[in-house]
């Protein structure tokens, strides 16, 4: 039964026009191949609401994916069983959670909400339910900071916070000042300022899997000159991913999940971050400019070289397969980066 409810409205945040760089070529001027230079259009967050509400006995039931469910229906009842918490839990085992920036974005904030709300009703901290197989950086991020998880994929009853979300993208219009709120001068900001004395301040985030450069030495190369240091983030401890992505001075990165610590940045008063962002072209999105914006940040996105599928698609493409390529390898155009760090140092 729900005995309380909270609601929360989100607000939708704005952002003016941006620079995107594109690759050299002769679409400018067919005698001398140049630079383009794209003026992004403004853009905004999405209104939105968060239902909260208490249930004094509540049951969640884990969906899965496509394999958890076939086992599940197979011989579920033979290897899962109900379990019991005898203690407020939310269960956050939607929307990705594996993937860090899902995880900082969307459960995070949520977590945060979830405990406001029970301090509120004088209930004790939430334990935030999540998958058996979440990565254990992300779990230990939120038991670093304070949460109780319970990774499982069994069903759940006991006291429970349930929560209706309108969408996730509307958590981003000011999940930047809740983080701020939540996390300024607390023991989190101030090991965060001590991981990150012997940390560089110059960094280009590479991936390892997919999306990668296919011309990814001439790039460390050249940012190398420039005093960058290639880093991989899953090769550091989580806090000091936090730590490196936050507090650095300038980062040229990939565009993935490994910028999304980069909200953090919002704890500190020091000079705006420089962010570069590299896009493969079969994969843009305004997600981290936006935040850019919210962190005081200056922002140039970098799109890599298309190719001769790619073009097709981005003039004739059904909307369910515009993102077919997201995860390709690419190539970036040196001279596009180039241009985009002479750009955002110009800004100083």
């Amino acid at each position: 039964m729900h005995i309380n409810k909270l609601v929360i409205d989100f607000p939708i945040y704005s952002v003016k026009r941006d620079w995107l760089i594109a690759p050299s070529t002769y679409l400018v001027d067919s005698f001398e191949p140049f630079v383009e230079e794209v003026s992004l259009p403004e853009v905004s967050t999405k209104p939105g609401k968060l239902k909260l509400f208490y249930c004094d006995v509540g049951n969640s039931k884990y969906s899965g994916g496509f394999r958890f469910k076939f086992i599940k229906n197979l011989i579920g009842e033979l290897i899962l069983r109900n379990e019991y918490i005898d203690k407020p839990f939310i269960d956050l085992r939607g929307y990705s959670p594996g993937n860090i920036a899902h995880a900082i974005m969307i459960h995070l904030t949520l977590a945060i909400y979830s405990r406001d709300f029970a301090k509120s009703i004088n209930i004790s901290n939430p334990v935030l339910l999540f998958p058996k197989k979440l990565p254990h950086y992300i779990n230990s991020l939120f038991n670093s900071i304070g949460f109780e998880t319970i990774l499982s994929n069994a069903d759940f009853e006991g006291p429970e916070i349930k929560f209706e979300l309108d969408s996730t993208n509307s958590l981003r219009g000011n999940f930047h000042e809740v983080i701020k709120i939540y996390f300024s001068d607390t023991d989190f900001d101030k090991k965060l300022l001590a991981l990150h004395k012997n940390l560089p301040k110059k960094i280009f985030i590479s991936r390892k899997d997919t999306r990668r450069l296919m011309n990814e030495q001439s790039v460390e190369k050249f940012l190398e000159k420039k005093g960058f240091k290639k880093v991989y983030l899953e090769d550091y401890p989580i806090l000091e991913q936090v730590a490196l992505v936050s507090l650095a001075d300038t980062v040229v990165a990939i565009h993935g999940a490994a910028l999304g610590p980069v909200v953090f940045r919002v704890l500190f008063k020091t000079k705006p971050l420089k962010l570069i962002e590299i896009y493969s072209p079969a994969h843009m999105t305004n997600v981290y400019r936006i935040i850019a914006h919210q962190i005081n940040a200056n922002w140039i996105g970098v799109r890599g070289r298309a190719w001769p599928k790619l073009i097709k698609q981005a003039y004739e493409c059904e909307p369910s397969k515009v993102r077919q390529y997201s995860l390709n390898d690419f190539e970036l155009c040196l001279i596009s980066l180039e241009n985009a760090l002479n750009r955002i140092n110009d800004e100083d």
